[in-house]
């Protein structure tokens, strides 16, 4: 039994829609809102489940590590964090406090 789960077309269109789709095409999409950001692979390859299809990947796939959905998952220049069990959005005054922080110091 392959233990990853197999990685399908872009669904990017989709919004914050379940990425399920048995046989990959329009007919079999799950039309459920995702309620779980997954991170298959270690290169970043991501998706979107609801609570059904996510016990479903659970039981059986491997993957890199989920979260709950918030507002930036599924945007495009996200960042996955690890910490906080979330996605970020390096948007651009962050980045100026960080830097500005680290001058300081």
């Amino acid at each position: 039994m392959q233990p990853f789960a197999p990685l399908g077309r872009d669904l990017a269109h989709r919004g914050q829609t379940c990425s399920y789709s048995p046989g990959d095409t329009d007919a079999t999409d799950c039309p459920a809102s995702a309620t779980w950001h997954i991170m298959w692979t270690a290169d970043g390859d991501v998706g979107l489940a609801c609570d059904t299809h996510m016990a479903v990947a659970r039981g059986r796939f491997v993957f890199v590590d989920s979260h709950h959905i918030g507002p930036d998952c599924a945007m495009p220049g996200v960042l996955w964090d690890f910490d906080h069990q979330r996605c970020v959005y390096p948007d651009e005054p962050a980045v100026e406090t960080a830097a500005a922080v680290q001058e300081q110091a």
